[in-house]
């Protein structure tokens, strides 16, 4: 491990891409802490209540941590879910549940870190886990679009809010993850509407099966977390795997009538 040990706090950790981050960074010498809505114990990593719709309980948790540990070097938010549905068929509750955890959360992790943060005097990292579905957006998905670009633009103006006080923002990108929670972290809106639910389902089924057969695992996504920390300046931005890298590419190069029609292949 190049550096000295960090602290670090990890949202969304019992199960999947958050306990992945969690036992890669605990084998790299880190004092790692995660958390989920009922800290269910665990023999990798001390673990925290958390439920990141709430400012209150965000609030206790990083005062349980500081306590705990001392400090928070390193926050990683990747709490969230993947809704899938058309707008017409999606609820109020449904819109604002998925903004509210993916994006909200992150948001109230930010306020609750941050004073602690400062007052560390500086070098630390605020890790946000985005998605290839925040530089992309895709039919189906327009809530949870919405709660990963607002995680872009969250990170990149958050950034250069905070460079000056030595405290650096970024996004961890993946594409496709082959991950053990599809089962849940995939979800469907509650109220089908016919003129869209074939269209859903089959997107829903790709979706699954890309990340069944994807070689990106939670591992790599493990990994660029590993190197933004290591990283004496990380970047504003980590691409994890080819998906991740090359779509958004041919979305910045290609017009948007062929990339609208590339896409429209991908997912009719």
């Amino acid at each position: 491990m190049r550096g000295p040990a960090k602290v670090v706090l990890v949202t969304g950790a019992s199960r999947g891409i958050g306990l992945a981050i969690s036992r890669q960074l605990t084998q790299a010498g880190h004092r790692v802490i995660g958390t989920s809505r009922k800290a269910e114990a665990s023999t990798a990593i001390e673990m925290e209540a958390l439920d990141v719709r709430s400012a209150d309980s965000a609030e206790a948790c990083v005062e349980s941590v500081i306590r705990r540990a001392g400090r928070i070097d390193v926050l990683v938010n990747n709490a969230g879910f993947d809704l899938y549905g058309a707008l017409e068929e999606t609820s109020w509750t449904e819109f604002e549940e998925q903004i509210d955890t993916n994006f909200m959360g992150a948001v109230r992790m930010v306020k609750a870190v941050l004073p602690h943060m400062r007052s560390q005097g500086g070098g630390a990292r605020i890790l946000n886990i985005s998605s290839l579905g925040g530089r992309v957006g895709l039919p189906m998905n327009s809530a949870y679009a919405a709660s990963k670009f607002a995680i872009e633009g969250f990170s990149e103006s958050l950034r250069l809010e905070l460079l000056p006080l030595d405290i650096f923002v970024s996004s961890i990108v993946p594409g496709a993850v082959a991950t053990d929670t599809l089962d849940t972290s995939i979800r469907e809106v509650e109220h089908a509407l016919p003129a869209y639910r074939a269209r859903r389902e089959r997107m829903v089924r790709q979706m699954r099966t890309e990340g069944t057969k994807s070689r990106v695992t939670p591992l790599h996504v493990a990994l660029a977390v590993e190197r933004a920390i290591r990283a004496r300046r990380p970047r504003l931005r980590y691409a994890v795997g080819a998906q991740a890298a090359w779509v958004p590419w041919i979305k910045a190069f290609l017009p948007q009538t062929l990339f609208e029609r590339f896409l429209r292949r991908m997912f009719p």
